[in-house]
């Protein structure tokens, strides 16, 4: 049995069927829009996010690299200059040897015990000259140096020795010993210094004064110190090494 809409019956479930699909498509449609939404969200936060933290952390360094540049950047405890210099050594000063100040000293105790008991050489006699040469440039030179100190043996007679210690540059000393040299005194190396001796001592004995009769003069430099010796028919031949022993030791 049929009724007049009966034959299209059939029709109203493709409408249907059409109906649902269209809300299908908008409901997937609403879907992707709100899938598009969240991923441009997603963009931006992200973006966003890079722009304060991500860029900090590129320019900010790593703690192990804030130690690493702290701790090249502090001098090292070598490189840190020392407060107290250390003074640099200095040049050794040559060794001088002082000038006596009294005559006692400038002679040995023995030679001092053989000459003071004789009353013919007395020790500086006032009436003495103050010259131990007889050479105008040797006395000339004596004059000018200090400190110096003059002793005498004997008075105003034929007989006695003087002699004079002064200090000396060790080119006034040079020129002490070329001038002897050229007094015609034979200078030789002995004792650490020079020593040079002219004799004008008499090869005969003389009847008051033997064998050492006649002049003698003669000159010893070393360490800054000059000894200068005139003996006049005198009774020591080693009057000159007992100062230099005296004096140095030797």
């Amino acid at each position: 049995m049929t009724t007049p809409e009966g034959p299209n019956v059939p029709e109203e479930f493709p409408a249907e069927a059409s109906s649902t699909e269209s809300k299908k498509s908008r409901t997937g449609l609403w879907i992707g829009i709100g899938i598009a939404v969240l991923v441009v969200i997603a963009v931006v936060i992200a973006v966003v996010s890079g722009a304060f933290s991500g860029g900090k952390t590129a320019e900010s360094p790593s703690p192990s690299a804030e130690v690493s540049a702290s701790a090249s950047a502090s001098p090292s405890p070598s490189a840190t200059p020392s407060e107290t210099p250390i003074p640099s050594a200095s040049p050794t000063a040559p060794v001088r040897v002082a000038v006596p100040t009294d005559c006692k000293a400038v002679f040995t105790p023995a030679f001092l015990q053989k000459i003071e008991g004789d009353p013919n050489y007395p020790l500086n006699n006032p009436d003495v000259g103050q010259d131990s040469s007889r050479d105008e440039q040797i006395i000339a030179l004596t004059k000018t140096l200090e400190p110096r100190i003059f002793c005498s043996w004997g008075g105003p007679s034929e007989s006695g020795a003087n002699t004079t210690v002064a200090a000396v540059t060790d080119a006034q000393a040079a020129t002490v010993n070329a001038r002897m040299a050229d007094m015609g005194a034979t200078c030789t190396e002995v004792d650490g210094g020079t020593r040079c001796v002219f004799s004008r001592v008499r090869a005969e004995n003389h009847e008051q004064y033997g064998m050492y009769a006649g002049v003698v003069e003669s000159s010893f430099t070393r360490d800054g110190l000059w000894i200068s010796t005139e003996q006049v028919n005198f009774l020591s031949e080693d009057y000159l090494q007992d100062s230099i022993t005296a004096i140095f030791g030797n």
